[in-house]
């Protein structure tokens, strides 16, 4: 029933998705991708008040699963609710702080909200477990410009133009800031 509800998924009829989901949810009682599924099919039909209450329903049957808050917290933020997905990508962090794609997600938003400090740190804790990844550093980078830290952001920038030398916008960037300092 899993397949078929999947594989209605895919075609876009949604509410037949959902009908084949919830019989396998029937039948196999609590399976995670079960849960995760009827939650991507309600928000993929807009249904997001029910894709956050089954991604609720997942959480409490599997609470040390990272990826589920996380999913919630996208959830979230799609439906504009930024503190909520803030709460929901720190539960996250902290079943799987090696993550960095949380760690991303959560310092947009935060950048979103103007806490431009709360995205440095974000940024600089991924950082902690990924640096080899240039798009940390020009994001923090960036960040720190915004925050008018011009040495930093340039060293971000210096970093993350080492470890991607033929990207163009990462070397404008550290031209721009040569002529602001």
């Amino acid at each position: 029933m899993y397949e078929k509800g999947i594989h209605k998924e895919n075609l876009g009829e949604y509410p037949k998705a959902l009908h084949y989901l919830f019989y396998a949810l029937s039948l196999k009682g609590t399976s995670l991708k079960t849960y995760k599924a009827i939650a991507r099919v309600n928000r993929k039909n807009r249904q997001f008040l029910n894709g956050l209450d089954f991604y609720s329903k997942a959480i409490a049957i599997f609470p040390t699963n990272a990826e589920i808050y996380a999913l919630k917290a996208d959830l979230h933020r799609k439906i504009k609710e930024y503190d909520l997905a803030i709460k929901h990508y720190d539960e996250a962090i902290k079943l799987d702080y090696a993550n960095t794609e949380y760690y991303i997600r959560r310092a947009q938003i935060k950048f979103f909200l103007d806490d431009i400090q709360g995205a440095i740190n974000d940024y600089t804790a991924a950082i902690a477990h990924d640096n080899k990844n240039s798009y940390l550093y020009s994001q923090r980078g960036f960040c720190k410009l915004v925050k008018k830290i011009f040495d930093g952001a340039r060293e971000d920038f210096e970093q993350a133009n080492k470890l991607s030398q033929n990207n163009k916008h990462i070397k404008q960037m550290i031209e721009i800031i040569k002529e602001i300092k």
